[in-house]
């Protein structure tokens, strides 16, 4: 699976958001888009995931032109876990994973053994019966993971899905995405707004800046204190990787 984002710009009531954005995420690949607030990197990632379109430019799975693609067909490649999380309604954790299954044709047997699996694989096994409503951040998150893995696609984007968890709860879900990504190949792209974990997690990153992409490539060539001086207006040192990768190691 490869996603190709070739050129992008994005209009907001007209208005330009994003300009001319280029990015690629490989087969395995876990790719992280960061920048400060009102960027433009939510922006690109909507338009990635179809609920924007470009105003110009063109953004490729595996190849074919996403906004070309019937939304069946684009919800069986892509699979996103976004921003807003399901409406706090009486939905059981089961019934919440296995809108997953939507783009298929259901087989109530095989889509619930389905839903065991990833609830399993996401560190919630036997939960189907919960309430989502009635789960901590960390464990919807996990179940919208969960979700995500049984529509079965070759691509995984997470708008900012560490966004209103503690420390704890983020670190964790990253080690689950990341864990997946490498288990299962997928293609991962992710929003970021922590650069210490994006620099932990990710194999390659982006940096936007007033809805342009400014670098791209490995955390450690790209996040430089000219850089970041030069995105943030703030002073960096570069040590705090090393604390994350400890971390890693003592959570492992």
């Amino acid at each position: 699976m490869r996603l190709d984002v070739r050129g992008v710009s994005v209009h907001l009531d007209g208005r330009p958001i994003v300009h001319e954005a280029d990015l690629l995420v490989d087969d395995g690949e876990f790719v992280c888009l960061v920048g400060p607030n009102g960027c433009g990197k939510s922006t690109l990632m909507r338009t990635i995931y179809r609920a924007l379109r470009p105003a110009s430019g063109l953004i490729t799975v595996d190849g074919d032109d996403v906004h070309g693609l019937s939304w069946r067909e684009s919800a069986r490649r892509t699979a996103v876990v976004a921003q807003e999380t399901p409406a706090e309604l009486d939905f059981t954790v089961g019934e919440v994973v296995l809108m997953g299954r939507t783009p298929y044709e259901r087989a109530a047997a095989e889509d619930e053994e389905r839903c065991a699996r990833a609830l399993d694989r996401v560190g919630l096994a036997g939960a189907q019966e919960r309430i989502y409503a009635t789960l901590s951040g960390g464990e919807k998150q996990r179940a919208l993971v969960a979700r995500a893995l049984v529509q079965e696609t070759r691509l995984l984007l997470l708008d900012e899905p560490t966004s209103h968890l503690d420390v704890r709860h983020q670190l964790e879900i990253l080690h689950l995405v990341r864990e997946l990504g490498a288990e299962l190949g997928l293609a991962t792209l992710a929003v970021l707004h922590d650069l210490n974990q994006a620099a932990a997690f990710c194999d390659r990153l982006y940096v936007m800046s007033a809805g342009r992409v400014l670098a791209g490539g490995p955390p450690d060539q790209v996040l430089t204190p000219e850089l970041i001086s030069q995105v943030y207006t703030v002073r960096a040192v570069r040590r705090t990787q090393l604390v994350f990768e400890r971390l890693k190691e003592e959570d492992g």
